[in-house]
């Protein structure tokens, strides 16, 4: 099993393919198995694919309480000097949008090109600590619904839920399977919502891509929603460009991958 061993944590990760480095960032709190329906296998054929379990997620055994995102990228940055993977095509999810956005601004000599899928960032609608909406979620309806129903709301959009039952219920089984404790939950939560790249981001000058589902225009935690996050990005990155995938939600690597790999690799070709 490849662990890397760093002073706090052993952060699992797996490295398939050749060509290219292609580093996957998943969202808040969430193992890199989730890649493995789609992105592994596509991706694989003409690069090097990384994967990774986050700090106290999956198979990654933590010891520390740091769960900030400079941590998290400082991960990450780790994992790519460990692999001699440098000028990497970097892809965030989500939380992993934010740890992307670090790793570009501050190891700017491992990414080549970045993604940022859905990505949170800063505005001022932003607040720190951990959303109150969330605090009463996990009061009234424990930790697994609160994560279960939340992923379900905005992660497939209604009609992908009536029509694609066995698939939705794959995928929320196997997230469950990654997550972590209710404590390192909440250290990751409590990271995202410390992170500010306000006056930062105009000195991003690596090619962006900056990707949103039509139907994430709900279910912000914090003030604003995915899809108004991802116009603010592609509006404050000088070198970023916009792409919309209608008609999905917040899994659309899971639920439109045809999709999403034809952006992306366009985005990345010579």
């Amino acid at each position: 099993m490849p662990i890397l061993k760093l002073p706090d944590v052993d952060l699992y990760y797996e490295s398939q393919g050749a060509g290219r480095p292609f580093l996957f960032n998943a969202a808040t709190a969430t193992w890199g198995e989730l890649w493995k329906f789609h992105q592994v296998a596509d991706f694989s054929r003409d690069h090097q694919v990384i994967i990774f379990d986050q700090r106290g997620t999956g198979r990654s055994q933590v010891r520390s309480t740091d769960f900030s995102t400079a941590r998290l990228a400082a991960d990450a940055a780790a994992l790519l000097e460990h692999l001699g993977a440098t000028d990497a095509i970097v892809l965030g999810h989500s939380n992993g949008g934010r740890v992307a956005q670090t790793l570009a601004l501050d190891y700017p000599r491992l990414v080549g090109k970045l993604i940022l899928a859905s990505s949170g960032g800063t505005h001022g609608s932003s607040s720190k600590g951990i959303p109150l909406k969330l605090c009463m979620e996990l009061t009234e309806k424990g930790y697994e619904r609160t994560l279960w129903e939340g992923g379900l709301d905005t992660g497939f959009t209604a009609a992908y839920r009536a029509s694609h039952p066995v698939e939705v219920e794959r995928f929320m089984q196997l997230r469950a399977k990654g997550n972590p404790t209710l404590e390192i939950f909440l250290r990751h939560v409590i990271g995202r919502q410390d992170f500010d790249s306000q006056g930062r981001l105009a000195n991003l000058s690596v090619p962006t891509l900056v990707m949103v589902g039509g139907d994430e225009d709900h279910g912000g935690q914090s003030g604003m929603t995915h899809l108004g996050f991802a116009r603010h990005l592609a509006a404050e990155i000088p070198t970023a460009r916009l792409a919309v995938l209608e008609n999905q939600g917040h899994y659309y690597f899971y639920t439109a991958p045809d999709e999403m790999s034809d952006a992306i690799r366009a985005f990345v070709a010579p």
